[in-house]
């Protein structure tokens, strides 16, 4: 997607000049950039870097900002392949070509120097990144799938391609050592470890070392030690963002602006990707007032407290304090939030809660009851009910797996614990799209219990995410699955059918502006596409429920 406008924002012409504050904005000439001055001013750069003992460098709104207004646009310090690959990842026949990243089949044409796989004999990638490269033992494009893996290992490519920064770009590379790294907090954790095997070990044995070696390439560059590498592992693990291409590729990225944005679970910002040029637009998600910070989230907010804060430090080295961190209720959300667990006859119909939220090994108190149960017994329930709602979502459950998981868990979980709400999500679009389920076979009841989820649902995340910055596709199937009832309800209740439809329109219209957030995703571009075609549906419907009722009157 297109990020900015190439034209004048005066007259609309095609563009050159551009503003040297922000670079947001676009002139045709001098005079014209005068001319916008006095209203361009008021979002000019509307921000600044400020310095923190606690927070380290973070952003901070400079003046008042309107939602979706774009705050800032930024090129990478660098992009590379995807940082983290799961297993299947690991072991596929496809990988994203040396070059460009676009998806390419192993073994299939390799660089005619390096030899790593490419998409075509014709894609060329960086020639300094090749030359170290080169330096590796190759193997053949016939050999074994299983050395072709443990060679072409892309995930260490960034790590390679951050270290030619202080060949290629220094100032570039002079940016990035400035990011945190959490040197000190890595060592001896599972990431430094791993990161010696998977990155470190690789890249030094394979290629690095044989730079000494190699009388032409000595001088290439000047450190390539393992402390290095490791701090770089540490750079990336901490400031790494997805980019998200069209083929569904996903790549990692350094920014220096958009990686000092703070941490919060209710973030008031977003970020969206120009696919082409891999430049991050940060939009505000709602209305930021002068001196807001201007804050993101690392983590997955539809987990509960002790699930993200044991994430961040794990990932990220520090734990958050945000309001909802602190709040055992989190927003009254209740997404963490247990059944008593200490009344065998169920007549006590309390809640557990964290009694210190931020505390991993906090005791939980019953809020009715004196019952306190030990944070370990907690994680051991919580676990094992992980695995069992993983393991039921991995495959393709139908509705009555999903509803008999549900009732299980019911006795232990409050219902809109978030283990529920996955559960939920997944049975409001199994009712009226499974074989045998679809909208018109649903009893009266079954249709009513659809729309009872869905606003249980969407409650949630109005909760959890009001602006629905981060849970903006959750949000979209929930309106989307609403209109869809409502479409149906429309059908079996002719005398309120102009009602149910105009009430499925404004769900439709809805999800259409959450959905604008999350365009340069592919799951975004699914769903919007999706929703182009429901939109169509509906209005072919009310037209005919229009006529329907012009007939009549006649």
């Amino acid at each position: 997607m297109t990020l900015l406008s190439m034209q004048c924002a005066v007259c609309g012409v095609s563009a050159p000049l551009t503003c040297t504050r922000c670079r947001l904005v676009r002139y045709c000439n001098g005079e014209h950039q005068k001319q916008h001055w006095p209203k361009h001013k008021r979002c000019c750069k509307p921000f600044r870097e400020e310095q923190d003992p606690a927070l380290g460098r973070y952003l901070a709104a400079t003046q008042d900002i309107q939602a979706k207004q774009i705050i800032f646009v930024e090129e990478p310090l660098v992009v590379g392949p995807k940082w983290f690959l799961t297993e299947g990842e690991k072991s596929a026949t496809i990988v994203p070509c040396v070059g460009c990243f676009t998806p390419c089949r192993l073994g299939k044409h390799q660089c005619r120097n390096c030899h790593w796989p490419v998409c075509s004999v014709g894609c060329a990638h960086e020639s300094l990144e090749c030359s170290i490269l080169s330096l590796g033992n190759a193997p053949g494009a016939k050999s074994d799938v299983r050395g072709q893996h443990d060679y072409f290992r892309h995930d260490a490519l960034l790590v390679l391609k951050c270290l030619l920064l202080q060949r290629s770009q220094p100032e570039r590379w002079k940016a990035l050592l400035e990011m945190q790294s959490h040197e000190e907090e890595r060592l001896g954790t599972e990431l430094q470890l791993e990161a010696e095997q998977r990155i470190v070990s690789y890249l030094q044995q394979r290629f690095l070392r044989r730079l000494k070696s190699n009388t032409n390439k000595q001088n290439v560059l000047s450190d390539y030690e393992p402390e290095l590498l490791h701090r770089l592992c540490g750079i990336i693990e901490t400031n790494y963002m997805v980019i998200e291409l069209a083929t569904g590729v996903e790549l990692s990225g350094l920014f220096r602006q958009a990686c000092m944005m703070e941490h919060a679970c209710q973030p008031n910002c977003y970020f969206q990707f120009d696919a082409t040029t891999q430049r991050i637009a940060v939009r505000a998600g709602c209305d930021i007032k002068k001196g807001d910070h201007l804050k993101i989230t690392y983590t997955n907010i539809l987990w509960g407290t002790q699930m993200r804060q044991h994430h961040l430090r794990m990932t990220k080295h520090f734990s958050c304090r945000c309001p909802r961190c602190e709040d055992p209720t989190e927003y009254g959300s209740y997404v963490s939030a247990m059944r008593c667990l200490g009344d065998v006859s169920k007549t006590c119909d309390g809640l557990q809660l964290p009694v210190e939220p931020l505390n991993e090994q906090t005791q939980w108190k019953c809020d009715t009851c004196p019952m306190l149960v030990d944070a370990a017994y907690v994680t051991e329930v919580q676990t094992h009910m992980t695995e069992e709602v993983e393991r039921l979502l991995a495959g393709s459950p139908t509705a009555s797996e999903v509803e008999l998981l549900l009732a299980r868990l019911s006795q232990l979980l409050h219902p809109n614990h978030f283990h529920m709400f996955n559960l939920k999500h997944t049975l409001i679009q199994l009712y009226g799209h499974e074989p045998g389920l679809e909208l018109v076979t649903l009893t009266d009841l079954q249709l009513g219990r659809k729309l009872r989820l869905c606003e249980e649902l969407r409650n949630v995340c109005h909760r959890l995410d009001p602006h629905s910055i981060k849970l903006a596709i959750y949000v979209s199937v929930i309106l989307i699955e609403v209109a869809h009832t409502l479409e149906e309800k429309a059908r079996r209740l002719p005398a309120e059918a102009k009602l149910q439809l105009e009430l499925a329109q404004s769900h439709l219209q809805q999800a259409e502006e959450v959905l604008e957030k999350v365009q340069d995703s592919v799951a975004g571009k699914k769903l919007n596409d999706r929703l182009q075609l429901d939109q169509f549906e509906l209005d072919k419907l009310m037209l005919a429920n229009n006529h329907s009722q012009t007939q009549t009157a006649v």
